[in-house]
């Protein structure tokens, strides 16, 4: 029989039971594990083509895939038979709850704030404006968020990230919404993991957004209230959505891998240099620099 055929029935075989044991529980299977064990992939790769015999391969294979049922069962905690909810801390449950909210209030001394944002699995939304300088919601499975403010003179630094308790559910999903003040000039440092991020930043003045993300999907609509933007965007296995105004006048750079691609109202300078044909007579100017590998991404202009 050839080792092909044995090697992927042994492949279906493995996913199969992956499923089955996270149907009843006994593990946590989700596709982004697959994601961050992709080097498995390499090493039965290499396992297949192997100068050897075929039993010889075989036992290599199921040696690889068992030590990978392995680390995902030894990442996996106990269930809370009260819902579909993970936490590695169970004296702690009380501490994470399904709604969240705060605001931080506004001096009309800021003119400038940077926003630094860690996300984990969930949507999170900008999209409309406040009095305050930001107000925070979140609603859905229970997480916990909290934020540091550091101000000097003119300039306040927001930190928001999760609690450091890692929380882990087939169902982490959780929406949170960010209304922004819309006077100072926003600068966001973004790390997204595999997020949703719906952000439209069409009533803010942007001067840089620098987006960390992967296995996620993220959609960025940019205004036109600044005379410079700065939009950089390193993503893996995502799905990107990047919207301009026409008045406004951009240059992207893409350097792009396994990636399908759509771009709309631009000039092709070089292989991943793009511009607009009002680059040089228009202002604003927005200036995008895309990474992405094994996504789907697209520019358009409204």
């Amino acid at each position: 029989m050839k080792f092909r055929n044995i090697f992927w029935g042994v492949i279906l075989i493995f996913l199969g039971v992956l499923f089955i044991l996270s149907n009843l529980n006994f593990i946590y299977f989700d596709w982004v594990y697959l994601w961050r064990l992709w080097p498995v992939i390499l090493v039965l790769w290499g396992v297949s083509i192997l100068p050897a015999h075929n039993m010889i391969k075989l036992g290599l294979t199921l040696l690889v895939l068992g030590g990978t049922v392995v680390f995902m069962v030894d990442q996996t905690v106990e269930w809370d038979d009260r819902e579909d909810f993970r936490i590695e801390k169970w004296e702690d449950y009380d501490r994470y709850p399904v709604e969240q909210t705060f605001t931080i209030p506004y001096d009309d001394s800021i003119n400038s704030a940077m926003l630094r944002l860690e996300l984990a699995a969930g949507s999170f939304v900008i999209d409309e404006p406040t009095d305050l300088l930001i107000d925070f919601n979140k609603q859905g499975t229970k997480a916990k968020y909290s934020y540091v403010l550091k101000k000097m003179e003119d300039r306040a630094n927001i930190d928001i990230e999760r609690d450091e308790v890692k929380i882990v559910t087939g169902k982490s999903n959780h929406k949170v919404n960010l209304k922004l003040n819309e006077e100072p000039v926003w600068e966001f440092g973004i790390d997204a993991g595999a997020a949703e991020v719906k952000f439209d930043l069409t009533a803010f003045k942007v001067n840089k957004l620098d987006l960390d993300g992967g296995a996620g999907s993220f959609y960025i609509k940019l205004g036109d209230l600044y005379p410079e933007t700065l939009l950089s965007i390193d993503a893996g296995a995502s799905s990107i959505e990047i919207e301009i105004p026409e008045s406004s006048a951009c240059d992207l750079r893409v350097n792009s891998v396994l990636s399908g691609k759509s771009i709309n109202g631009f000039e092709k300078l070089e292989r991943g240099h793009y511009r607009t044909e009002n680059f040089n007579d228009s202002i604003p100017r927005i200036y995008i620099d895309l990474e992405a590998a094994v996504s789907s991404y697209s520019i358009t202009r409204y």
